[in-house]
């Protein structure tokens, strides 16, 4: 598929989940050849993936959506050490890694929701442990000086000093 992908040269590629369900020696494989194509051909990629792993390893700049909108945007190094919504907090501490040894996993509340009837104000805010009253009415967007966007209320209090 990925062949087939390139075979018009694109200056843009949309990988829509292209690791999922392959072991992890191969999907390591096709991350770096990936990384490898996008420089040679100079081209950029859109990976879309559930794998926050995966995303770490093969992106400049992380994206994360919930229902539908995006919460977070920023550089990979600022979205997976200093994450500025409660989403992707939950997110990332639902994750393993290697530094998990002897530790449980952290689990997001609540089921999302139906994407035909959103709430007003933040979709997360049913399942968030640090909702107030104003994430049910808005959402607003909290921007960092390096171009981070978080639309949280409380964003603005998880920007790293």
């Amino acid at each position: 598929m990925i062949a087939l992908a390139l075979a018009c040269k694109p200056s843009v590629l949309l990988a829509d989940e292209p690791t999922t369900a392959l072991d992890v020696t191969v999907q390591i494989q096709i991350l770096l050849l990936l990384r490898q194509l996008q420089e040679e051909l100079g081209m950029a990629i859109v990976f879309v993936t559930h794998d926050v792993g995966a995303a770490a390893e093969i992106s400049d700049r992380i994206a994360v959506m919930y229902a539908g909108r995006f919460v977070e945007t920023g550089t990979t190094r600022e979205v997976m050490r200093h994450p500025m919504h409660p989403y992707t907090q939950g997110l990332l501490s639902s994750t393993v890694h290697g530094g998990m040894r002897g530790r449980a996993l952290e689990t997001i509340p609540g089921s999302p929701p139906n994407l035909a009837e959103l709430p007003p104000g933040c979709a997360f805010a049913p399942r968030c442990r640090y909702a107030a009253d104003a994430c049910r009415r808005e959402i607003p967007v909290v921007t960092t000086e390096t171009g981070a966007m978080a639309r949280c209320v409380r964003a603005a209090e998880l920007i790293p000093a």
